[in-house]
């Protein structure tokens, strides 16, 4: 039991940046379905070869606009209009790139994501996703790790408080009846992220996934700030049983640096 009361403890602790991010976006549901901002539009120069092929010119403007997190380059980011002009469409994790190419010159539409969107975009991306960007695939490998922990943190944590029913401190209590009173949204909601991570391995009912992705008065903040209220009693727990405070002080480190260092990178740009 105590062995798996400290893995429980140091996975909760060398993921924390990223239970949290799952918190923030919970609550920040509740206004993220709100309208988008008006994009910024500009043109530059630009020249098209005369044997280019779409792909090798979406390729061009990729490099010229930074847009690596928008890499791969698909076909679907590959059309064109009415007037038979070449655009480009790119969604990617701070927002929307479309570059329509005229003669000589580019027209570019740039809509900037929200730092809620933003954070949104970096809660649902795993391992299943293939960037061309190394950042967001590191970013998505973490992420991965992350989310098989609160899994395995649901499953210990289960296993804990069936053996330790009725003793603690009032923190300790705090932490094990909000589990208790979230536990059965948590596992809907972690079974349907694992469900639209890897669509293949597990077939969830629909109503999950919709469940999952409802924007406004919903679920999901409730869930949010109860995983807020369980990180922060689950890190006073930790820092006052004095148990494993140099591990898991490192562990709380190489995790906060991994997860922030990634996530305010790749906003920049």
């Amino acid at each position: 039991m105590e062995l798996i009361a400290r893995i429980h403890t140091l996975a909760g602790l060398l993921t924390l940046a990223n239970l949290l991010l799952y918190g923030v976006v919970g609550i920040a549901a509740l206004w993220d379905a709100r309208g988008k901002p008006a994009p910024v539009v500009w043109e530059q120069a630009f020249t098209v070869g005369a044997d280019e092929t779409d792909r090798e010119i979406a390729a061009r403007v990729v490099e010229l606009l930074r847009l690596s997190l928008a890499t791969p380059v698909h076909a679907f980011n590959i059309g064109h209009d009415a007037q038979h002009r070449l655009v480009l469409d790119f969604y990617h994790a701070n927002g929307r790139h479309k570059v329509t190419v005229l003669d000589g010159r580019i027209r570019v539409e740039r809509t900037r994501a929200s730092v809620w969107k933003y954070l949104s975009t970096l809660h649902v991306t795993t391992a299943a996703f293939r960037s061309g960007d190394r950042r967001m695939q590191w970013w998505a490998w973490w992420n991965e790790f992350a989310m098989w922990c609160l899994l395995a943190m649901t499953g210990s944590g289960v296993w804990i408080w069936l053996a330790r029913r009725g003793a603690g401190s009032t923190w300790r209590r705090v932490h094990r009846y909000s589990a208790l009173a979230m536990l059965a949204l948590l596992a809907i909601y972690e079974v349907s992220a694992v469900q639209m991570a890897h669509r293949t391995w597990v077939k969830a009912g629909a109503w999950m996934e919709k469940l999952h992705r409802m924007r406004g008065v919903s679920f999901a903040p409730v869930l949010g700030m109860g995983l807020l209220v369980l990180a922060a009693s689950g890190l006073y727990l930790w820092w006052t049983l004095r148990r494993d405070r140099r591990v898991g002080a490192a562990l709380l480190a190489m995790g906060c640096t991994v997860a922030g260092v990634l996530a305010v990178w790749m906003r920049l740009g």
